[in-house]
């Protein structure tokens, strides 16, 4: 009898194995984003950035030809187009240094779109003018998520007692701005039918914030394919300047940063996301009301 019930018991635990061993894989999953998360946060903002330091050292090489370039757009004398571009320069150094080296970011951030904005105002192409506002949207996105991941990495101590309004309204323009990089997908007119169907659905769903973190990861894996594996990879090695090249890769990086760290970050507050969240929390605080409830003396 004693033996049959340890063959029992051995039976009766062998049922439960399978699911001791999918705990441990959950275990050992989460644990992983909490060691990658911090790194991803940490990282991306230099992607980000990347783009703008070679934007600088582009004009710092070859600024003659920048200088030049510029003052015959603007029907100028070349002084001026050198002064231009000199101003520039200095100002995106600032904005660089106040971003990644201080805790001023947004002030940072702000010197970068004062740049952007006259540098649109004078040499925009009018013609093309949606193109240039939804590719000024997306870098617009990418440094409101690199001011979230850095406010979010600074102040994680005091997070939970934190006002995160603007942390939230920063998720919200952030990821609202990334959208628009599949609309320009979709005015390329891009090679395949397909592609076409997953730029509509990834519009869809990062713009409303439904399972933002696992299509933030789909939609870098679709912007290698777009950019390195398509017939779009001239724009980062069809290049006669190897600068200029180096320049286009920074370009990507900083989408690749601006989608990692949404990724990270989710929705916020003001999206599908969150507000389906918000309900799980609301049920979970009634659930503990209604045990704590039970549990009072009579």
């Amino acid at each position: 009898m004693y033996i049959c019930d340890l063959r029992q018991r051995k039976v009766d635990v062998s049922k439960f194995q399978p699911l001791s061993e999918q705990i441990m894989v959950t275990k050992i999953i989460k644990g992983l984003r909490r060691e990658i998360r911090p790194c991803v946060l940490k990282v991306m903002p230099y992607f980000v950035m990347s783009y703008y330091f070679m934007e600088v050292l582009y004009s710092l090489v070859n600024g003659h030809l920048v200088g030049r370039e510029r003052a015959i757009v603007m029907d100028v004398n070349d002084v001026f187009g050198y002064i231009y571009t000199i101003f520039d320069v200095l100002l995106t150094m600032v904005a660089i240094c106040l971003i990644l080296g201080t805790r001023k970011e947004t002030s940072g951030v702000t010197l970068l779109l004062i740049g952007r904005v006259i540098h649109r105002l004078f040499f925009s192409i009018w013609t093309v003018f949606f193109y240039f506002l939804f590719n000024d949207s997306l870098d617009v996105g990418c440094l409101l998520m690199l001011i979230a991941a850095k406010m979010r990495m600074r102040d994680q101590k005091e997070w939970p007692h934190m006002d995160k309004s603007n942390y939230e309204l920063l998720l919200l323009g952030g990821r609202i701005c990334l959208s628009s990089l599949f609309i320009m997908w979709l005015d390329e007119s891009v090679e395949t039918e397909f592609f076409s169907i997953v730029s509509v659905v990834l519009l869809s769903l990062i713009s409303l914030g439904f399972h933002c973190k696992l299509f933030a990861y789909l939609t870098v894996i679709s912007l290698l394919y777009h950019d390195v594996f398509s017939n779009h990879w001239s724009m980062l090695f069809g290049w006669n300047d190897k600068l200029l090249s180096i320049q286009y890769f920074s370009l990507l990086l900083c989408k690749i940063g601006g989608f990692l760290m949404l990724s990270e970050l989710g929705g916020g507050k003001w999206s599908i996301d969150g507000f389906r969240n918000s309900k799980g929390e609301k049920r979970d605080k009634k659930g503990n009301y209604r045990i704590v409830k039970g549990q009072l003396p009579t």
